[in-house]
């Protein structure tokens, strides 16, 4: 090895990093160290959102954050595009949820949003109408606010009276206005998506079915965080993503869905996934569009040997793996990944492939099944179990060479989930039983 290429590892650097988003690929040497940031002043943060064009949120956003009740339709919305949307088919929606085919019925399944998924990608186009509903809110920076007597005193001129605008860090969390998430390529706290990828990931986990597209889990709540830069600059992307992981770690995500990676296994990253395993988050993670074994050939973060992983293959509606997809005894499940539908950018819909898509299928299976026992009974393991245990078989895969378990299969999940709850209710009411028998008593 080269003394310069020694130096690089040495120092905290993966050599040769490529980093996949659905058909984009950025090539360099990435980062791994946290870079420290430079303090921003509220002008100077207000000004590089103002250069970066990035939309203020919509009123209907603004509105939920500062606490006004949303005004819901009396008629459940059916997506007019349901019947392009085969993934929803495959992964057997329809099977679980059959009323969300007629439109006078109740509303498909139970998804709280108190389940909040981190989506680390290129960001969320948080005006989007099938998704600003659904964008998790930061509790910490919101609120009436007033400035204090010494920033009136020191001369400084706040147009804003609420702590999501105030430029504080009134959460104490290291960083400033992050209401919604976080966009960390440039520091700012608008996670807008300039690329479309993050917007199509997010759709297919929670799109509210209205317009164009459904989601699996429409309820849940989405905590966007933007590493990705699409602007030629791969070299940062690395550390942006370990810088997202602690993010969603520290600030209450359960779920983290992740859909880039590279070849090389980075210390900072894996350290950043042990972590969200300590703290009890559930990672779902691209296995990867190289069409190799990962088994022979690892793909990072996938391929941790961490428990709250999940690696994702892809496949096409006739239920065969992509020729893009990776495979292996290490991936752990298939999903939809070939032309799926959901939303970009702008308020529009259309289609991307990958493993990606596939990633987002079984993050909100995963969050969908987290709710039937409620936000405050999240248990990795468990969710993970009941998202394995509940796959149905795929061709090909008889003798588990290509994948650990299958096919993903909504049905099949919350079959195992509700076989627990039984289980588990049984054995406590028999527990219940014994401890409140009458003792015997002794006769003369």
């Amino acid at each position: 090895m080269p003394v310069w290429l020694k130096k690089q590892w040495s120092e905290g650097f993966r050599p040769v990093f490529w980093m996949s988003i659905g058909a984009s690929l950025a090539f360099g040497t990435a980062v791994m160290a946290n870079q420290p940031q430079s303090k921003q002043t509220l002008t100077s943060v207000a000004q590089q959102i103002t250069d970066l064009q990035y939309p203020a949120m919509p009123k209907e956003l603004t509105d939920r954050i500062n606490g006004a009740a949303a005004v819901k339709s009396a008629l459940p919305k059916i997506d007019p595009n349901l019947t392009q949307e085969w993934g929803l088919t495959s992964i057997g929606f329809f099977d679980a949820f059959p009323q969300m085919t007629a439109p006078l019925k109740a509303t498909a399944g139970h998804c709280a949003k108190e389940v909040v998924v981190a989506v680390i990608d290129t960001g969320v186009d948080y005006t989007h109408p099938e998704l600003r509903d659904g964008l998790w809110v930061n509790h910490g920076e919101t609120g009436p606010w007033a400035p204090s007597k010494e920033h009136l005193d020191k001369g400084y001129a706040f147009n804003c009276r609420d702590k999501s605008c105030n430029g504080i860090d009134d959460d104490k969390n290291g960083y400033v206005d992050d209401v919604v998430g976080w966009d960390f390529v440039h520091d700012v706290p608008l996670p807008f998506d300039t690329h479309g990828h993050g917007t199509h990931i997010a759709g297919i986990i929670s799109g509210s079915a209205g317009m164009g597209a459904q989601g699996v889990c429409p309820a849940v709540s989405l905590m966007a965080l933007k590493y990705y830069d699409n602007g030629g600059s791969g070299y940062n992307n690395l550390s942006n993503t370990v810088r997202a992981i602690e993010y969603a770690v520290a600030n209450g995500a359960q779920i983290i869905n992740y859909s880039g990676g590279g070849a090389d296994p980075a210390a900072s990253e894996r350290a950043a996934v042990a972590e969200a395993q300590r703290k009890g988050i559930l990672f779902v993670a691209a296995a990867g569009n190289d069409g190799r074994n990962n088994d022979r050939r690892p793909y990072y973060p996938a391929s941790y040997p961490i428990d709250n992983l999940i690696g994702v293959a892809s496949v096409n509606k006739y239920e065969r793996l992509l020729p893009s997809s990776n495979f292996g005894k290490s991936v752990h499940v298939a999903a939809p990944g070939l032309m799926i539908l959901s939303t970009l950018p702008g308020g529009k819909f259309g289609t991307m492939s990958g493993t990606s898509q596939a990633t987002a299928f079984v993050t909100g299976a995963a969050a969908l099944v987290a709710a039937q026992m409620g936000a405050l009974n999240f248990d990795y393991r468990k969710v993970k179990n009941w998202v394995l245990e509940g796959a149905r078989p795929m061709k090909l895969n008889g003798s588990k060479q290509l994948l650990a378990a299958g096919l993903l299969s909504l049905p099949g999940s919350l079959q195992v989930q509700r076989a627990y709850v039984a289980k588990t209710t049984a054995k406590q009411t028999s527990e219940v039983a014994v401890s409140t028998r009458p003792s015997a008593t002794k006769t003369r």
